[in-house]
């Protein structure tokens, strides 16, 4: 069954915050930092700068330059968690897309690991719809 915990809201609203609240072992956490956001890794703390509005990078998302380096080293860590529980911090339009951190999204649905996602309430329904997440508790503010 494609089921997973999903925190929602909308943009500065304490996703994040909650996710983090949760004490999960694995998986990623985007954290603001100044101009952008930072990728954290849940089981070692290890930080990579995700994007920036400054970052020199051809890869956008909005006002946003991202790293693609930065997703590829999440998605290979992610891709090697078998149970949970998970989270993913967070998904959304570049992930509808098929970029971003869906891979590991659909992967890990796919293996049944107990997964606690964030995503922004405008993109809740399409997420669902897109991800085929059949089953799923909802936290947040809708």
């Amino acid at each position: 069954m494609r089921s997973c915990r999903i925190i929602t809201g909308g943009r500065g609203e304490g996703k994040t915050s909650r996710l983090l609240s949760l004490g999960l072992g694995q998986g990623f956490a985007s954290i603001r930092s100044g101009d952008g956001y930072l990728l954290m890794d849940l089981a070692t703390g290890e930080r990579r700068l995700l994007m920036s509005a400054s970052l020199d990078s051809p890869h956008t998302i909005g006002r946003w330059h991202y790293d693609q380096d930065a997703f590829d080293w999440a998605n290979g860590r992610l891709s090697s968690i078998m149970e949970g529980p998970a989270a993913i911090d967070e998904i959304g339009r570049l992930e509808l897309a098929g970029g971003g951190f869906a891979p590991s999204l659909e992967l890990l649905l796919g293996r049944g690991v107990e997964l606690a996602i964030t995503v922004r309430r405008d993109f809740l329904q399409d997420v669902v719809d897109r991800f085929r997440i059949s089953s799923f508790s909802l936290e947040g503010s809708l």
